[in-house]
Formats: structure tokens, sequence, C-alpha cells
């Protein structure tokens, strides 16, 4: 059974590409696709999905990096 996402959650963005972040229960914070944003240098295509791929699904090299984690960045008036 796939986790659900929290729809009330107010969307937080990652601190690495700004893009908003989803809250999943049992998981924590996620690009929507997944958690990692990875990279594959063989055909330069960026991509995300749950669970991460270790190979690529556009050329199907096996040389699959990530890129980054998803991290929430700080909201205004918040400390770590």
């Amino acid at each position: 059974m796939a986790a659900s996402i929290t729809p009330h959650t107010p969307a937080t963005p990652c601190h690495w590409c700004r893009a908003p972040l989803l809250f999943v229960p049992g998981r924590g914070y996620a690009h929507p696709e997944g958690l990692y944003i990875q990279w594959c240098p063989g055909c330069h295509q960026e991509f995300s999905c749950h669970p991460p791929a270790t190979c690529s699904a556009y050329c199907g090299s096996n040389k699959v990096r990530d890129r980054h984690c998803a991290r929430p960045g700080l909201r205004e008036g918040r400390r770590a």
C-alpha cells in the first residue's frame, strides 16, 4: 500500500531546488515524485522516482547519481 500524502500540510520549498515538498507520513518530506532528485551523466536527464532508480529510464545507464535529497528550507521566522 502506498503512503498517503497529507494534503493539508502547506507546501514547504526544498532547500536545494526550491521545488515544493510534500510531507508523507512514515517517510517525511519528499519531492512529489520521490525523496531524491537523480541525474544521469550518460544522457544528462534529471528525474525522481520512488524507490530511487538504479539505472536511467531514458538511456539504461547504470551510472545514475543522486543530485540531492529533499530537505525542507527554513520558513521565515523559524530556526533550525
